[in-house]
């Protein structure tokens, strides 16, 4: 740059970002770690070759107005002349130009697959699927090889993009609370892959954390205000601390509450259920194995009072109709429908369980695959046509999209759902999924990401399960006659035994019969 312009990094990461020889670079941390600026310079540091050709995107026009602002006082003084709509590009007296642009969803990338960039820049990058960033970084390419070819990204943790940026650029982990195992400031990895599909990336990648404590350039009271936010919008913004993300929807999900399926207990006569949401276009396909185990009940404990008197002490949360564990997951893209019922049957029925098939009940599928395609052979007929010959054909999903994931929060929250450590997509899913603000209850949909299909799926399984489960006729009969002496007690179980008549419906097992709801599921 001319020496004559007094612009200068502030922080030592800013310089770190500005140095770094990643071919991708993820600058991102809390509030007022200068960012956006560091990008902007970034992008300007070649602006007297006139090969320059860089992109900036935002989500949307309307977020660019204090990007454009920023241009004006850090470009003016390199000679650079500012057009406005609907270019929005600076063009410097060499000829290199900075142009400023949105990607608001997926089919807004085919835009911009004409030019080539040599620097490509998304900021608040967690607002982009990883689809949008992927498929423009073909473009990322100069015939002028003085040109450092680069992509960099800017953002604070949260948005619906920030699961695929923590799996990728901090390897799953929080660098603030575990900075061991999260990325290594600033070092290149050249052995990631893309989260969605794990196909391998043939660049380097990099991570830096901005921090507001870096400097003094805002006032005093900058981080008492962000300390004040709610929920864990403070511990992002203040400190970039990703492990409740803003706006998450199941903010204290954490990794703790992952049962090891070691410790779960399964048993192969234990009721099983599966649910699958197939998707092939935009969508991937989820598929889960669910167990429902058998009651939990403590024994009343009595301590002494302090008039001696004994008072019953809770031993912990009990779950008489037992807990639900979600114990296998398949997330795959662009599959035939069939193929993906195969896996099913190769992954969760056929494999025995200590020498037996499993217990399965019921199966859930998502109710947009029992629509006609034409020619009345609709998804959910190519599924069953499969997992038929096995007892485990599917019935239409519940699709009650607020009261499901009211549900999965009531239930995650008291523990009477857990996710077994073999379901580490299942985890991310729910931990990053955001609220939709303008659909209040609601979770907000991202389009082309894998992780919304497996949060889609895991509402299916147990919304359709627990609204569709009646009491197994054992439990009918036992409430019937609770109470009753012995003479009445068996005239009333042989009225019990008229009334039930045709509703008692065998379960064989490693198998089902109907659509499950007869079957006893406690």
């Amino acid at each position: 740059m001319r020496n004559s312009y007094r612009w200068h990094p502030a922080t030592a990461a800013q310089q770190a970002a500005l140095d770094s020889e990643a071919d991708i670079l993820f600058f991102g941390g809390s509030a007022g770690s200068l960012k956006t600026e560091t990008m902007l310079m970034d992008a300007v540091q070649e602006y007297e070759n006139p090969n320059l050709r860089a992109i900036i995107f935002r989500a949307t026009f309307s977020e660019m107005t204090d990007i454009i602002d920023k241009t004006r006082r850090l470009y003016t003084p390199l000679g650079g002349v500012f057009v406005g709509p609907p270019r929005y590009k600076w063009t410097f007296p060499s000829g290199a130009t900075i142009r400023f642009a949105y990607m608001r969803n997926d089919d807004d990338v085919w835009k911009y697959l004409g030019p080539r960039y040599s620097f490509i820049g998304f900021d608040e990058s967690t607002l982009h699927t990883e689809k949008q960033i992927r498929n423009i970084l073909g473009r990322l390419s100069s015939t002028d090889r003085r040109l450092r070819l680069r992509m960099r990204l800017t953002s604070n943790p949260g948005g619906p993009g920030a699961a695929w940026h923590q799996a990728l650029f901090l390897h799953g982990h929080c660098p603030v609370h575990s900075p061991q195992q999260s990325a290594q400031p600033g070092q290149l990895y050249r052995d990631r892959a893309w989260p969605s599909d794990g196909a391998a990336i043939p660049f380097s990648v990099a991570f830096i954390p901005g921090k507001l404590s870096d400097h003094t350039l805002l006032d005093a009271d900058y981080a008492q205000r962000l300390h004040m936010m709610a929920g864990g919008a403070a511990a992002a913004m203040e400190q970039g601390c990703w492990c409740a993300l803003e706006g998450a929807y199941f903010p204290f999900l954490n990794k703790g509450m992952v049962r090891p399926l070691a410790e779960a207990g399964v048993e192969w006569w234990h009721n099983h259920f599966l649910s699958i949401d197939y998707g092939y276009g935009k969508s991937s396909s989820s598929a889960g194995l669910y167990v429902r185990g058998p009651a939990e009940r403590h024994a009343r404990i009595d301590v002494p009072g302090m008039d001696g008197r004994r008072i019953p002490q809770a031993a912990g949360p009990e779950f008489p109709e037992g807990r639900i564990r979600k114990i296998g997951e398949i997330v795959v893209p662009h599959v035939p429908a069939y193929e993906l019922a195969e896996m099913v049957v190769e992954a969760f029925i056929k494999p025995p369980l200590d020498g037996q098939r499993r217990r399965i009940v019921a199966a859930y599928l998502d109710p947009a695959n029992f629509k006609e395609i034409g020619d009345g052979h609709t998804i959910a007929d190519q599924i069953n046509e499969v997992l038929e010959p096995w007892d485990a054909a599917c019935e239409r999903a519940s699709n009650d999209r607020a009261g499901g994931w009211q549900l999965l929060y009531r239930m995650l929250r008291t523990g009477e759902f857990e996710i077994t450590d073999v379901c580490p997509k299942t985890f991310e899913a729910i931990r990053t999924r955001m609220h939709d603000e303008s659909r209040p209850g609601d979770i907000r949909k991202v389009a082309g990401d894998p992780l919304d299909d497996v949060a889609d799926e895991t509402r299916y399984a147990l919304y359709s399960f627990i609204q569709q489960a009646e009491k197994p006729r054992e439990q009918i009969l036992k409430e019937a006659v609770e109470g009753l002496d012995l003479g009445s007690a068996s005239v009333r179980w042989q009225q019990r035994l008229d009334e039930l008549g045709e509703e008692d419906t065998a379960i064989r097992m490693g198998g089902r019969l109907g659509m499950g709801r007869r079957l006893g599921r406690g």
